[in-house]
């Protein structure tokens, strides 16, 4: 017999209460076969595709961890700017010129903030749009981008013109003031890319089933419910009698008994001790999936690991998919921002400088202490380490270290030590087979 969510089952001796858990996963271990979830981003608009990772990323913490540490990794420091020429080129005033210029403009216009917001868009939904305006000249990750779709393209299939479309009503349109960058694009989601979370809507889905259904196992065991049974297979109440038992049973206050005058019988119900079948190991088998599955690494695994372990970890997730995104938006933001920026000011696109992330300390740290060992065993000269790791190379300081380390040489030359001479005659003498005086 069910009584809403409460299953009630009879025995020889007493009866058998149960609840169902609001979850899928069945505490009790249970066999059901599930079908792994697969989301067809080819048979979904951006709209529809944006609105399905919006609630994956509301739904799942790991998710929220995954796209704000990438956002982060992609930008730890800020963005800087190389010179287009080096110092040696007869353009390289014009080429710092334009370095200027850039940097003020990273500075006014909020660029690292921007550099910030992107990687968040592209980690989430694996595309971001940039709009592009004038009077200043300037980009802006624009709102509601979900709701931009292609409008018009040309004859070779590339979209010329988008259109913001929400609740019906067109919105805004663009033409060559839009730029829309897309990481990891598939023949199915073109000209759109694909997120962190694709193809783990299956390992999310479980993790948080498992997890609600042992809140729930939890509860159940601490608060069980209870049945009132009046009547027994001798006797059976009236619907009067009913009524006043349900009433007494509703009005009751905590630890306040009931007495009765029919037979009754108060049946406990909760999980019936139903255990838990490794919950802890599933549990950690699913997240770790989800881990792999967003490459970039949670916290608890950074803490938990070996100094050299979380080293080796940065730097994997930096080449697999912290330097790729960086190139990403580095190559659109000279090509789309900076060049325009600067021929508005009448410089060439040629001195356009060449973007770069500061990496992060930890890893700057390390690469420095490789470098120091190369230039410490005549491999690289410090101009060399100084330019890989971008840092200014001071050329007067190190001429007039150099001009110093041989003035100290040629001193010692000069003035040798006072036992020098007889040093080098008994040399000399052992040399010759005579004892020295």
């Amino acid at each position: 017999m069910k009584i809403g969510k409460l299953t009630i089952s009879w025995g020889k001796q007493k009866g058998r209460v149960t609840e169902k858990f609001r979850a899928g996963y069945d505490a009790r271990g249970g066999s059901g076969k599930s079908k792994r979830k697969v989301y067809s981003a080819g048979e979904n608009t951006w709209t529809s595709r944006c609105r399905h990772y919006n609630n994956l990323w509301k739904e799942y913490a790991l998710f929220r961890q995954a796209v704000t540490s990438l956002a982060g990794l992609v930008n730890p420091q800020g963005v800087y700017f190389k010179p287009a020429v080096n110092k040696k080129d007869e353009s390289y005033a014009l080429a710092e010129e334009a370095l200027y210029r850039c940097e003020q403009f990273r500075d006014n216009r909020f660029v690292n903030g921007k550099i910030y917001e992107t990687a968040w868009y592209l980690g989430k939904y694996g595309s971001c749009f940039w709009e592009l305006g004038e009077d200043p000249f300037d980009f802006r990750v624009p709102t509601l981008q979900e709701y931009i779709e292609p409008w018009k393209a040309d004859a070779q299939g590339n979209i010329v013109a988008w259109r913001q479309i929400v609740n019906g009503a067109e919105k805004a349109t663009w033409t060559d003031d839009l730029v829309l960058l897309s990481w990891n694009v598939t023949y199915e989601t073109w000209p759109y890319g694909n997120g962190l979370a694709v193809g783990l809507e299956t390992e999310m889905s479980a993790l948080v089933d498992m997890e609600t259904s042992s809140k729930d196992y939890m509860e159940k065991s601490a608060w069980p419910y209870e049945i009132l049974q009046v009547g027994n297979g001798q006797y059976t109440p009236s619907d009067a009698d009913y009524e006043s038992a349900r009433t007494n049973w509703s009005n009751r206050k905590p630890g306040e008994g009931l007495v009765t005058d029919m037979p009754s019988q108060i049946i406990a119900g909760g999980t019936n001790s139903a255990p838990i079948r490794e919950l802890a190991a599933l549990c950690g088998l699913m997240k770790d999936n989800i881990h792999d599955g967003f490459i970039v690494p949670p916290l608890s695994k950074l803490y938990n690991a070996t100094e050299a372990s979380a080293k080796e970890l940065r730097a994997h997730v930096m080449m697999v998919i912290g330097h790729p995104v960086q190139w990403l938006i580095a190559e659109n933001m000279q090509e789309y921002v900076l060049k325009p920026l600067l021929e508005r000011s009448g410089f060439s696109r040629r001195s356009c400088p060449t973007m770069v992330f500061e990496d992060s300390s930890a890893l700057k740290k390390d690469e420095a202490e490789v470098w120091l060992g190369l230039v410490q065993a005549g491999i690289q000269s410090p101009e060399q380490a100084c330019k890989h790791l971008r840092l200014d190379w001071d050329e007067e300081y190190a001429k007039e270290k150099q001009r110093l380390e041989q003035e100290q040489l040629l001193a010692g030359k000069a003035f040798p030590p006072k036992n020098a001479g007889n040093s080098q005659k008994g040399q000399d003498n052992r040399s010759l087979g005579v004892k020295s005086q």
